[in-house]
């Protein structure tokens, strides 16, 4: 039997990663795939106190999976199609790309741009890394 392909999908719940997500929904509900979605925290530099970063990644935790309920991806999936990863770490792109071998994504789709606004750039920062470091194939969604 044939091995169901994995798709990845880095959210930063942007308009941009939605959209993703949107397409990203649509593909596999054509091709019987399987989602893996896909949130990093950025380490903060010297932003946070040493003996404050566990309760401030804890409380990033609980926000994204906030975020992540509210999407109600179980009116649009089953649950046994998709799941979420929430990983930590200084870079982004090469952490989405990494997420990417992990899974043995057959693609990885992802926004043109986050959360950031530079909307100026062609191709955002984390988008042009992921592209970069990636083993397999990227799929930019653009509005």
């Amino acid at each position: 039997m044939a091995r169901l392909k994995t798709y990845v999908v880095p959210l930063d719940f942007s308009k941009s990663s939605k959209l993703a997500l949107d397409f990203a929904v649509w593909m596999v509900g054509e091709s019987r795939g399987n989602l893996v979605f896909l949130h990093v925290i950025a380490d903060p530099a010297r932003g946070v106190p040493f003996f404050l970063r566990a309760r401030y990644y804890a409380e990033l935790k609980r926000e994204t999976e906030r975020n992540f309920s509210k999407l109600r991806l179980d009116q649009r999936l089953s649950k046994k199609r998709y799941r979420f990863v929430i990983i930590r770490g200084l870079n982004p792109g090469r952490l989405i790309a990494k997420q990417g071998e992990r899974s043995r994504a057959a693609m990885i789709i992802m926004g043109s741009h986050g959360r950031t606004g530079l909307k100026r750039l062609v191709l955002g920062s984390v988008a042009e890394r992921t592209v970069r470091y990636a083993q397999c194939p990227v799929l930019i969604v653009k509005k």
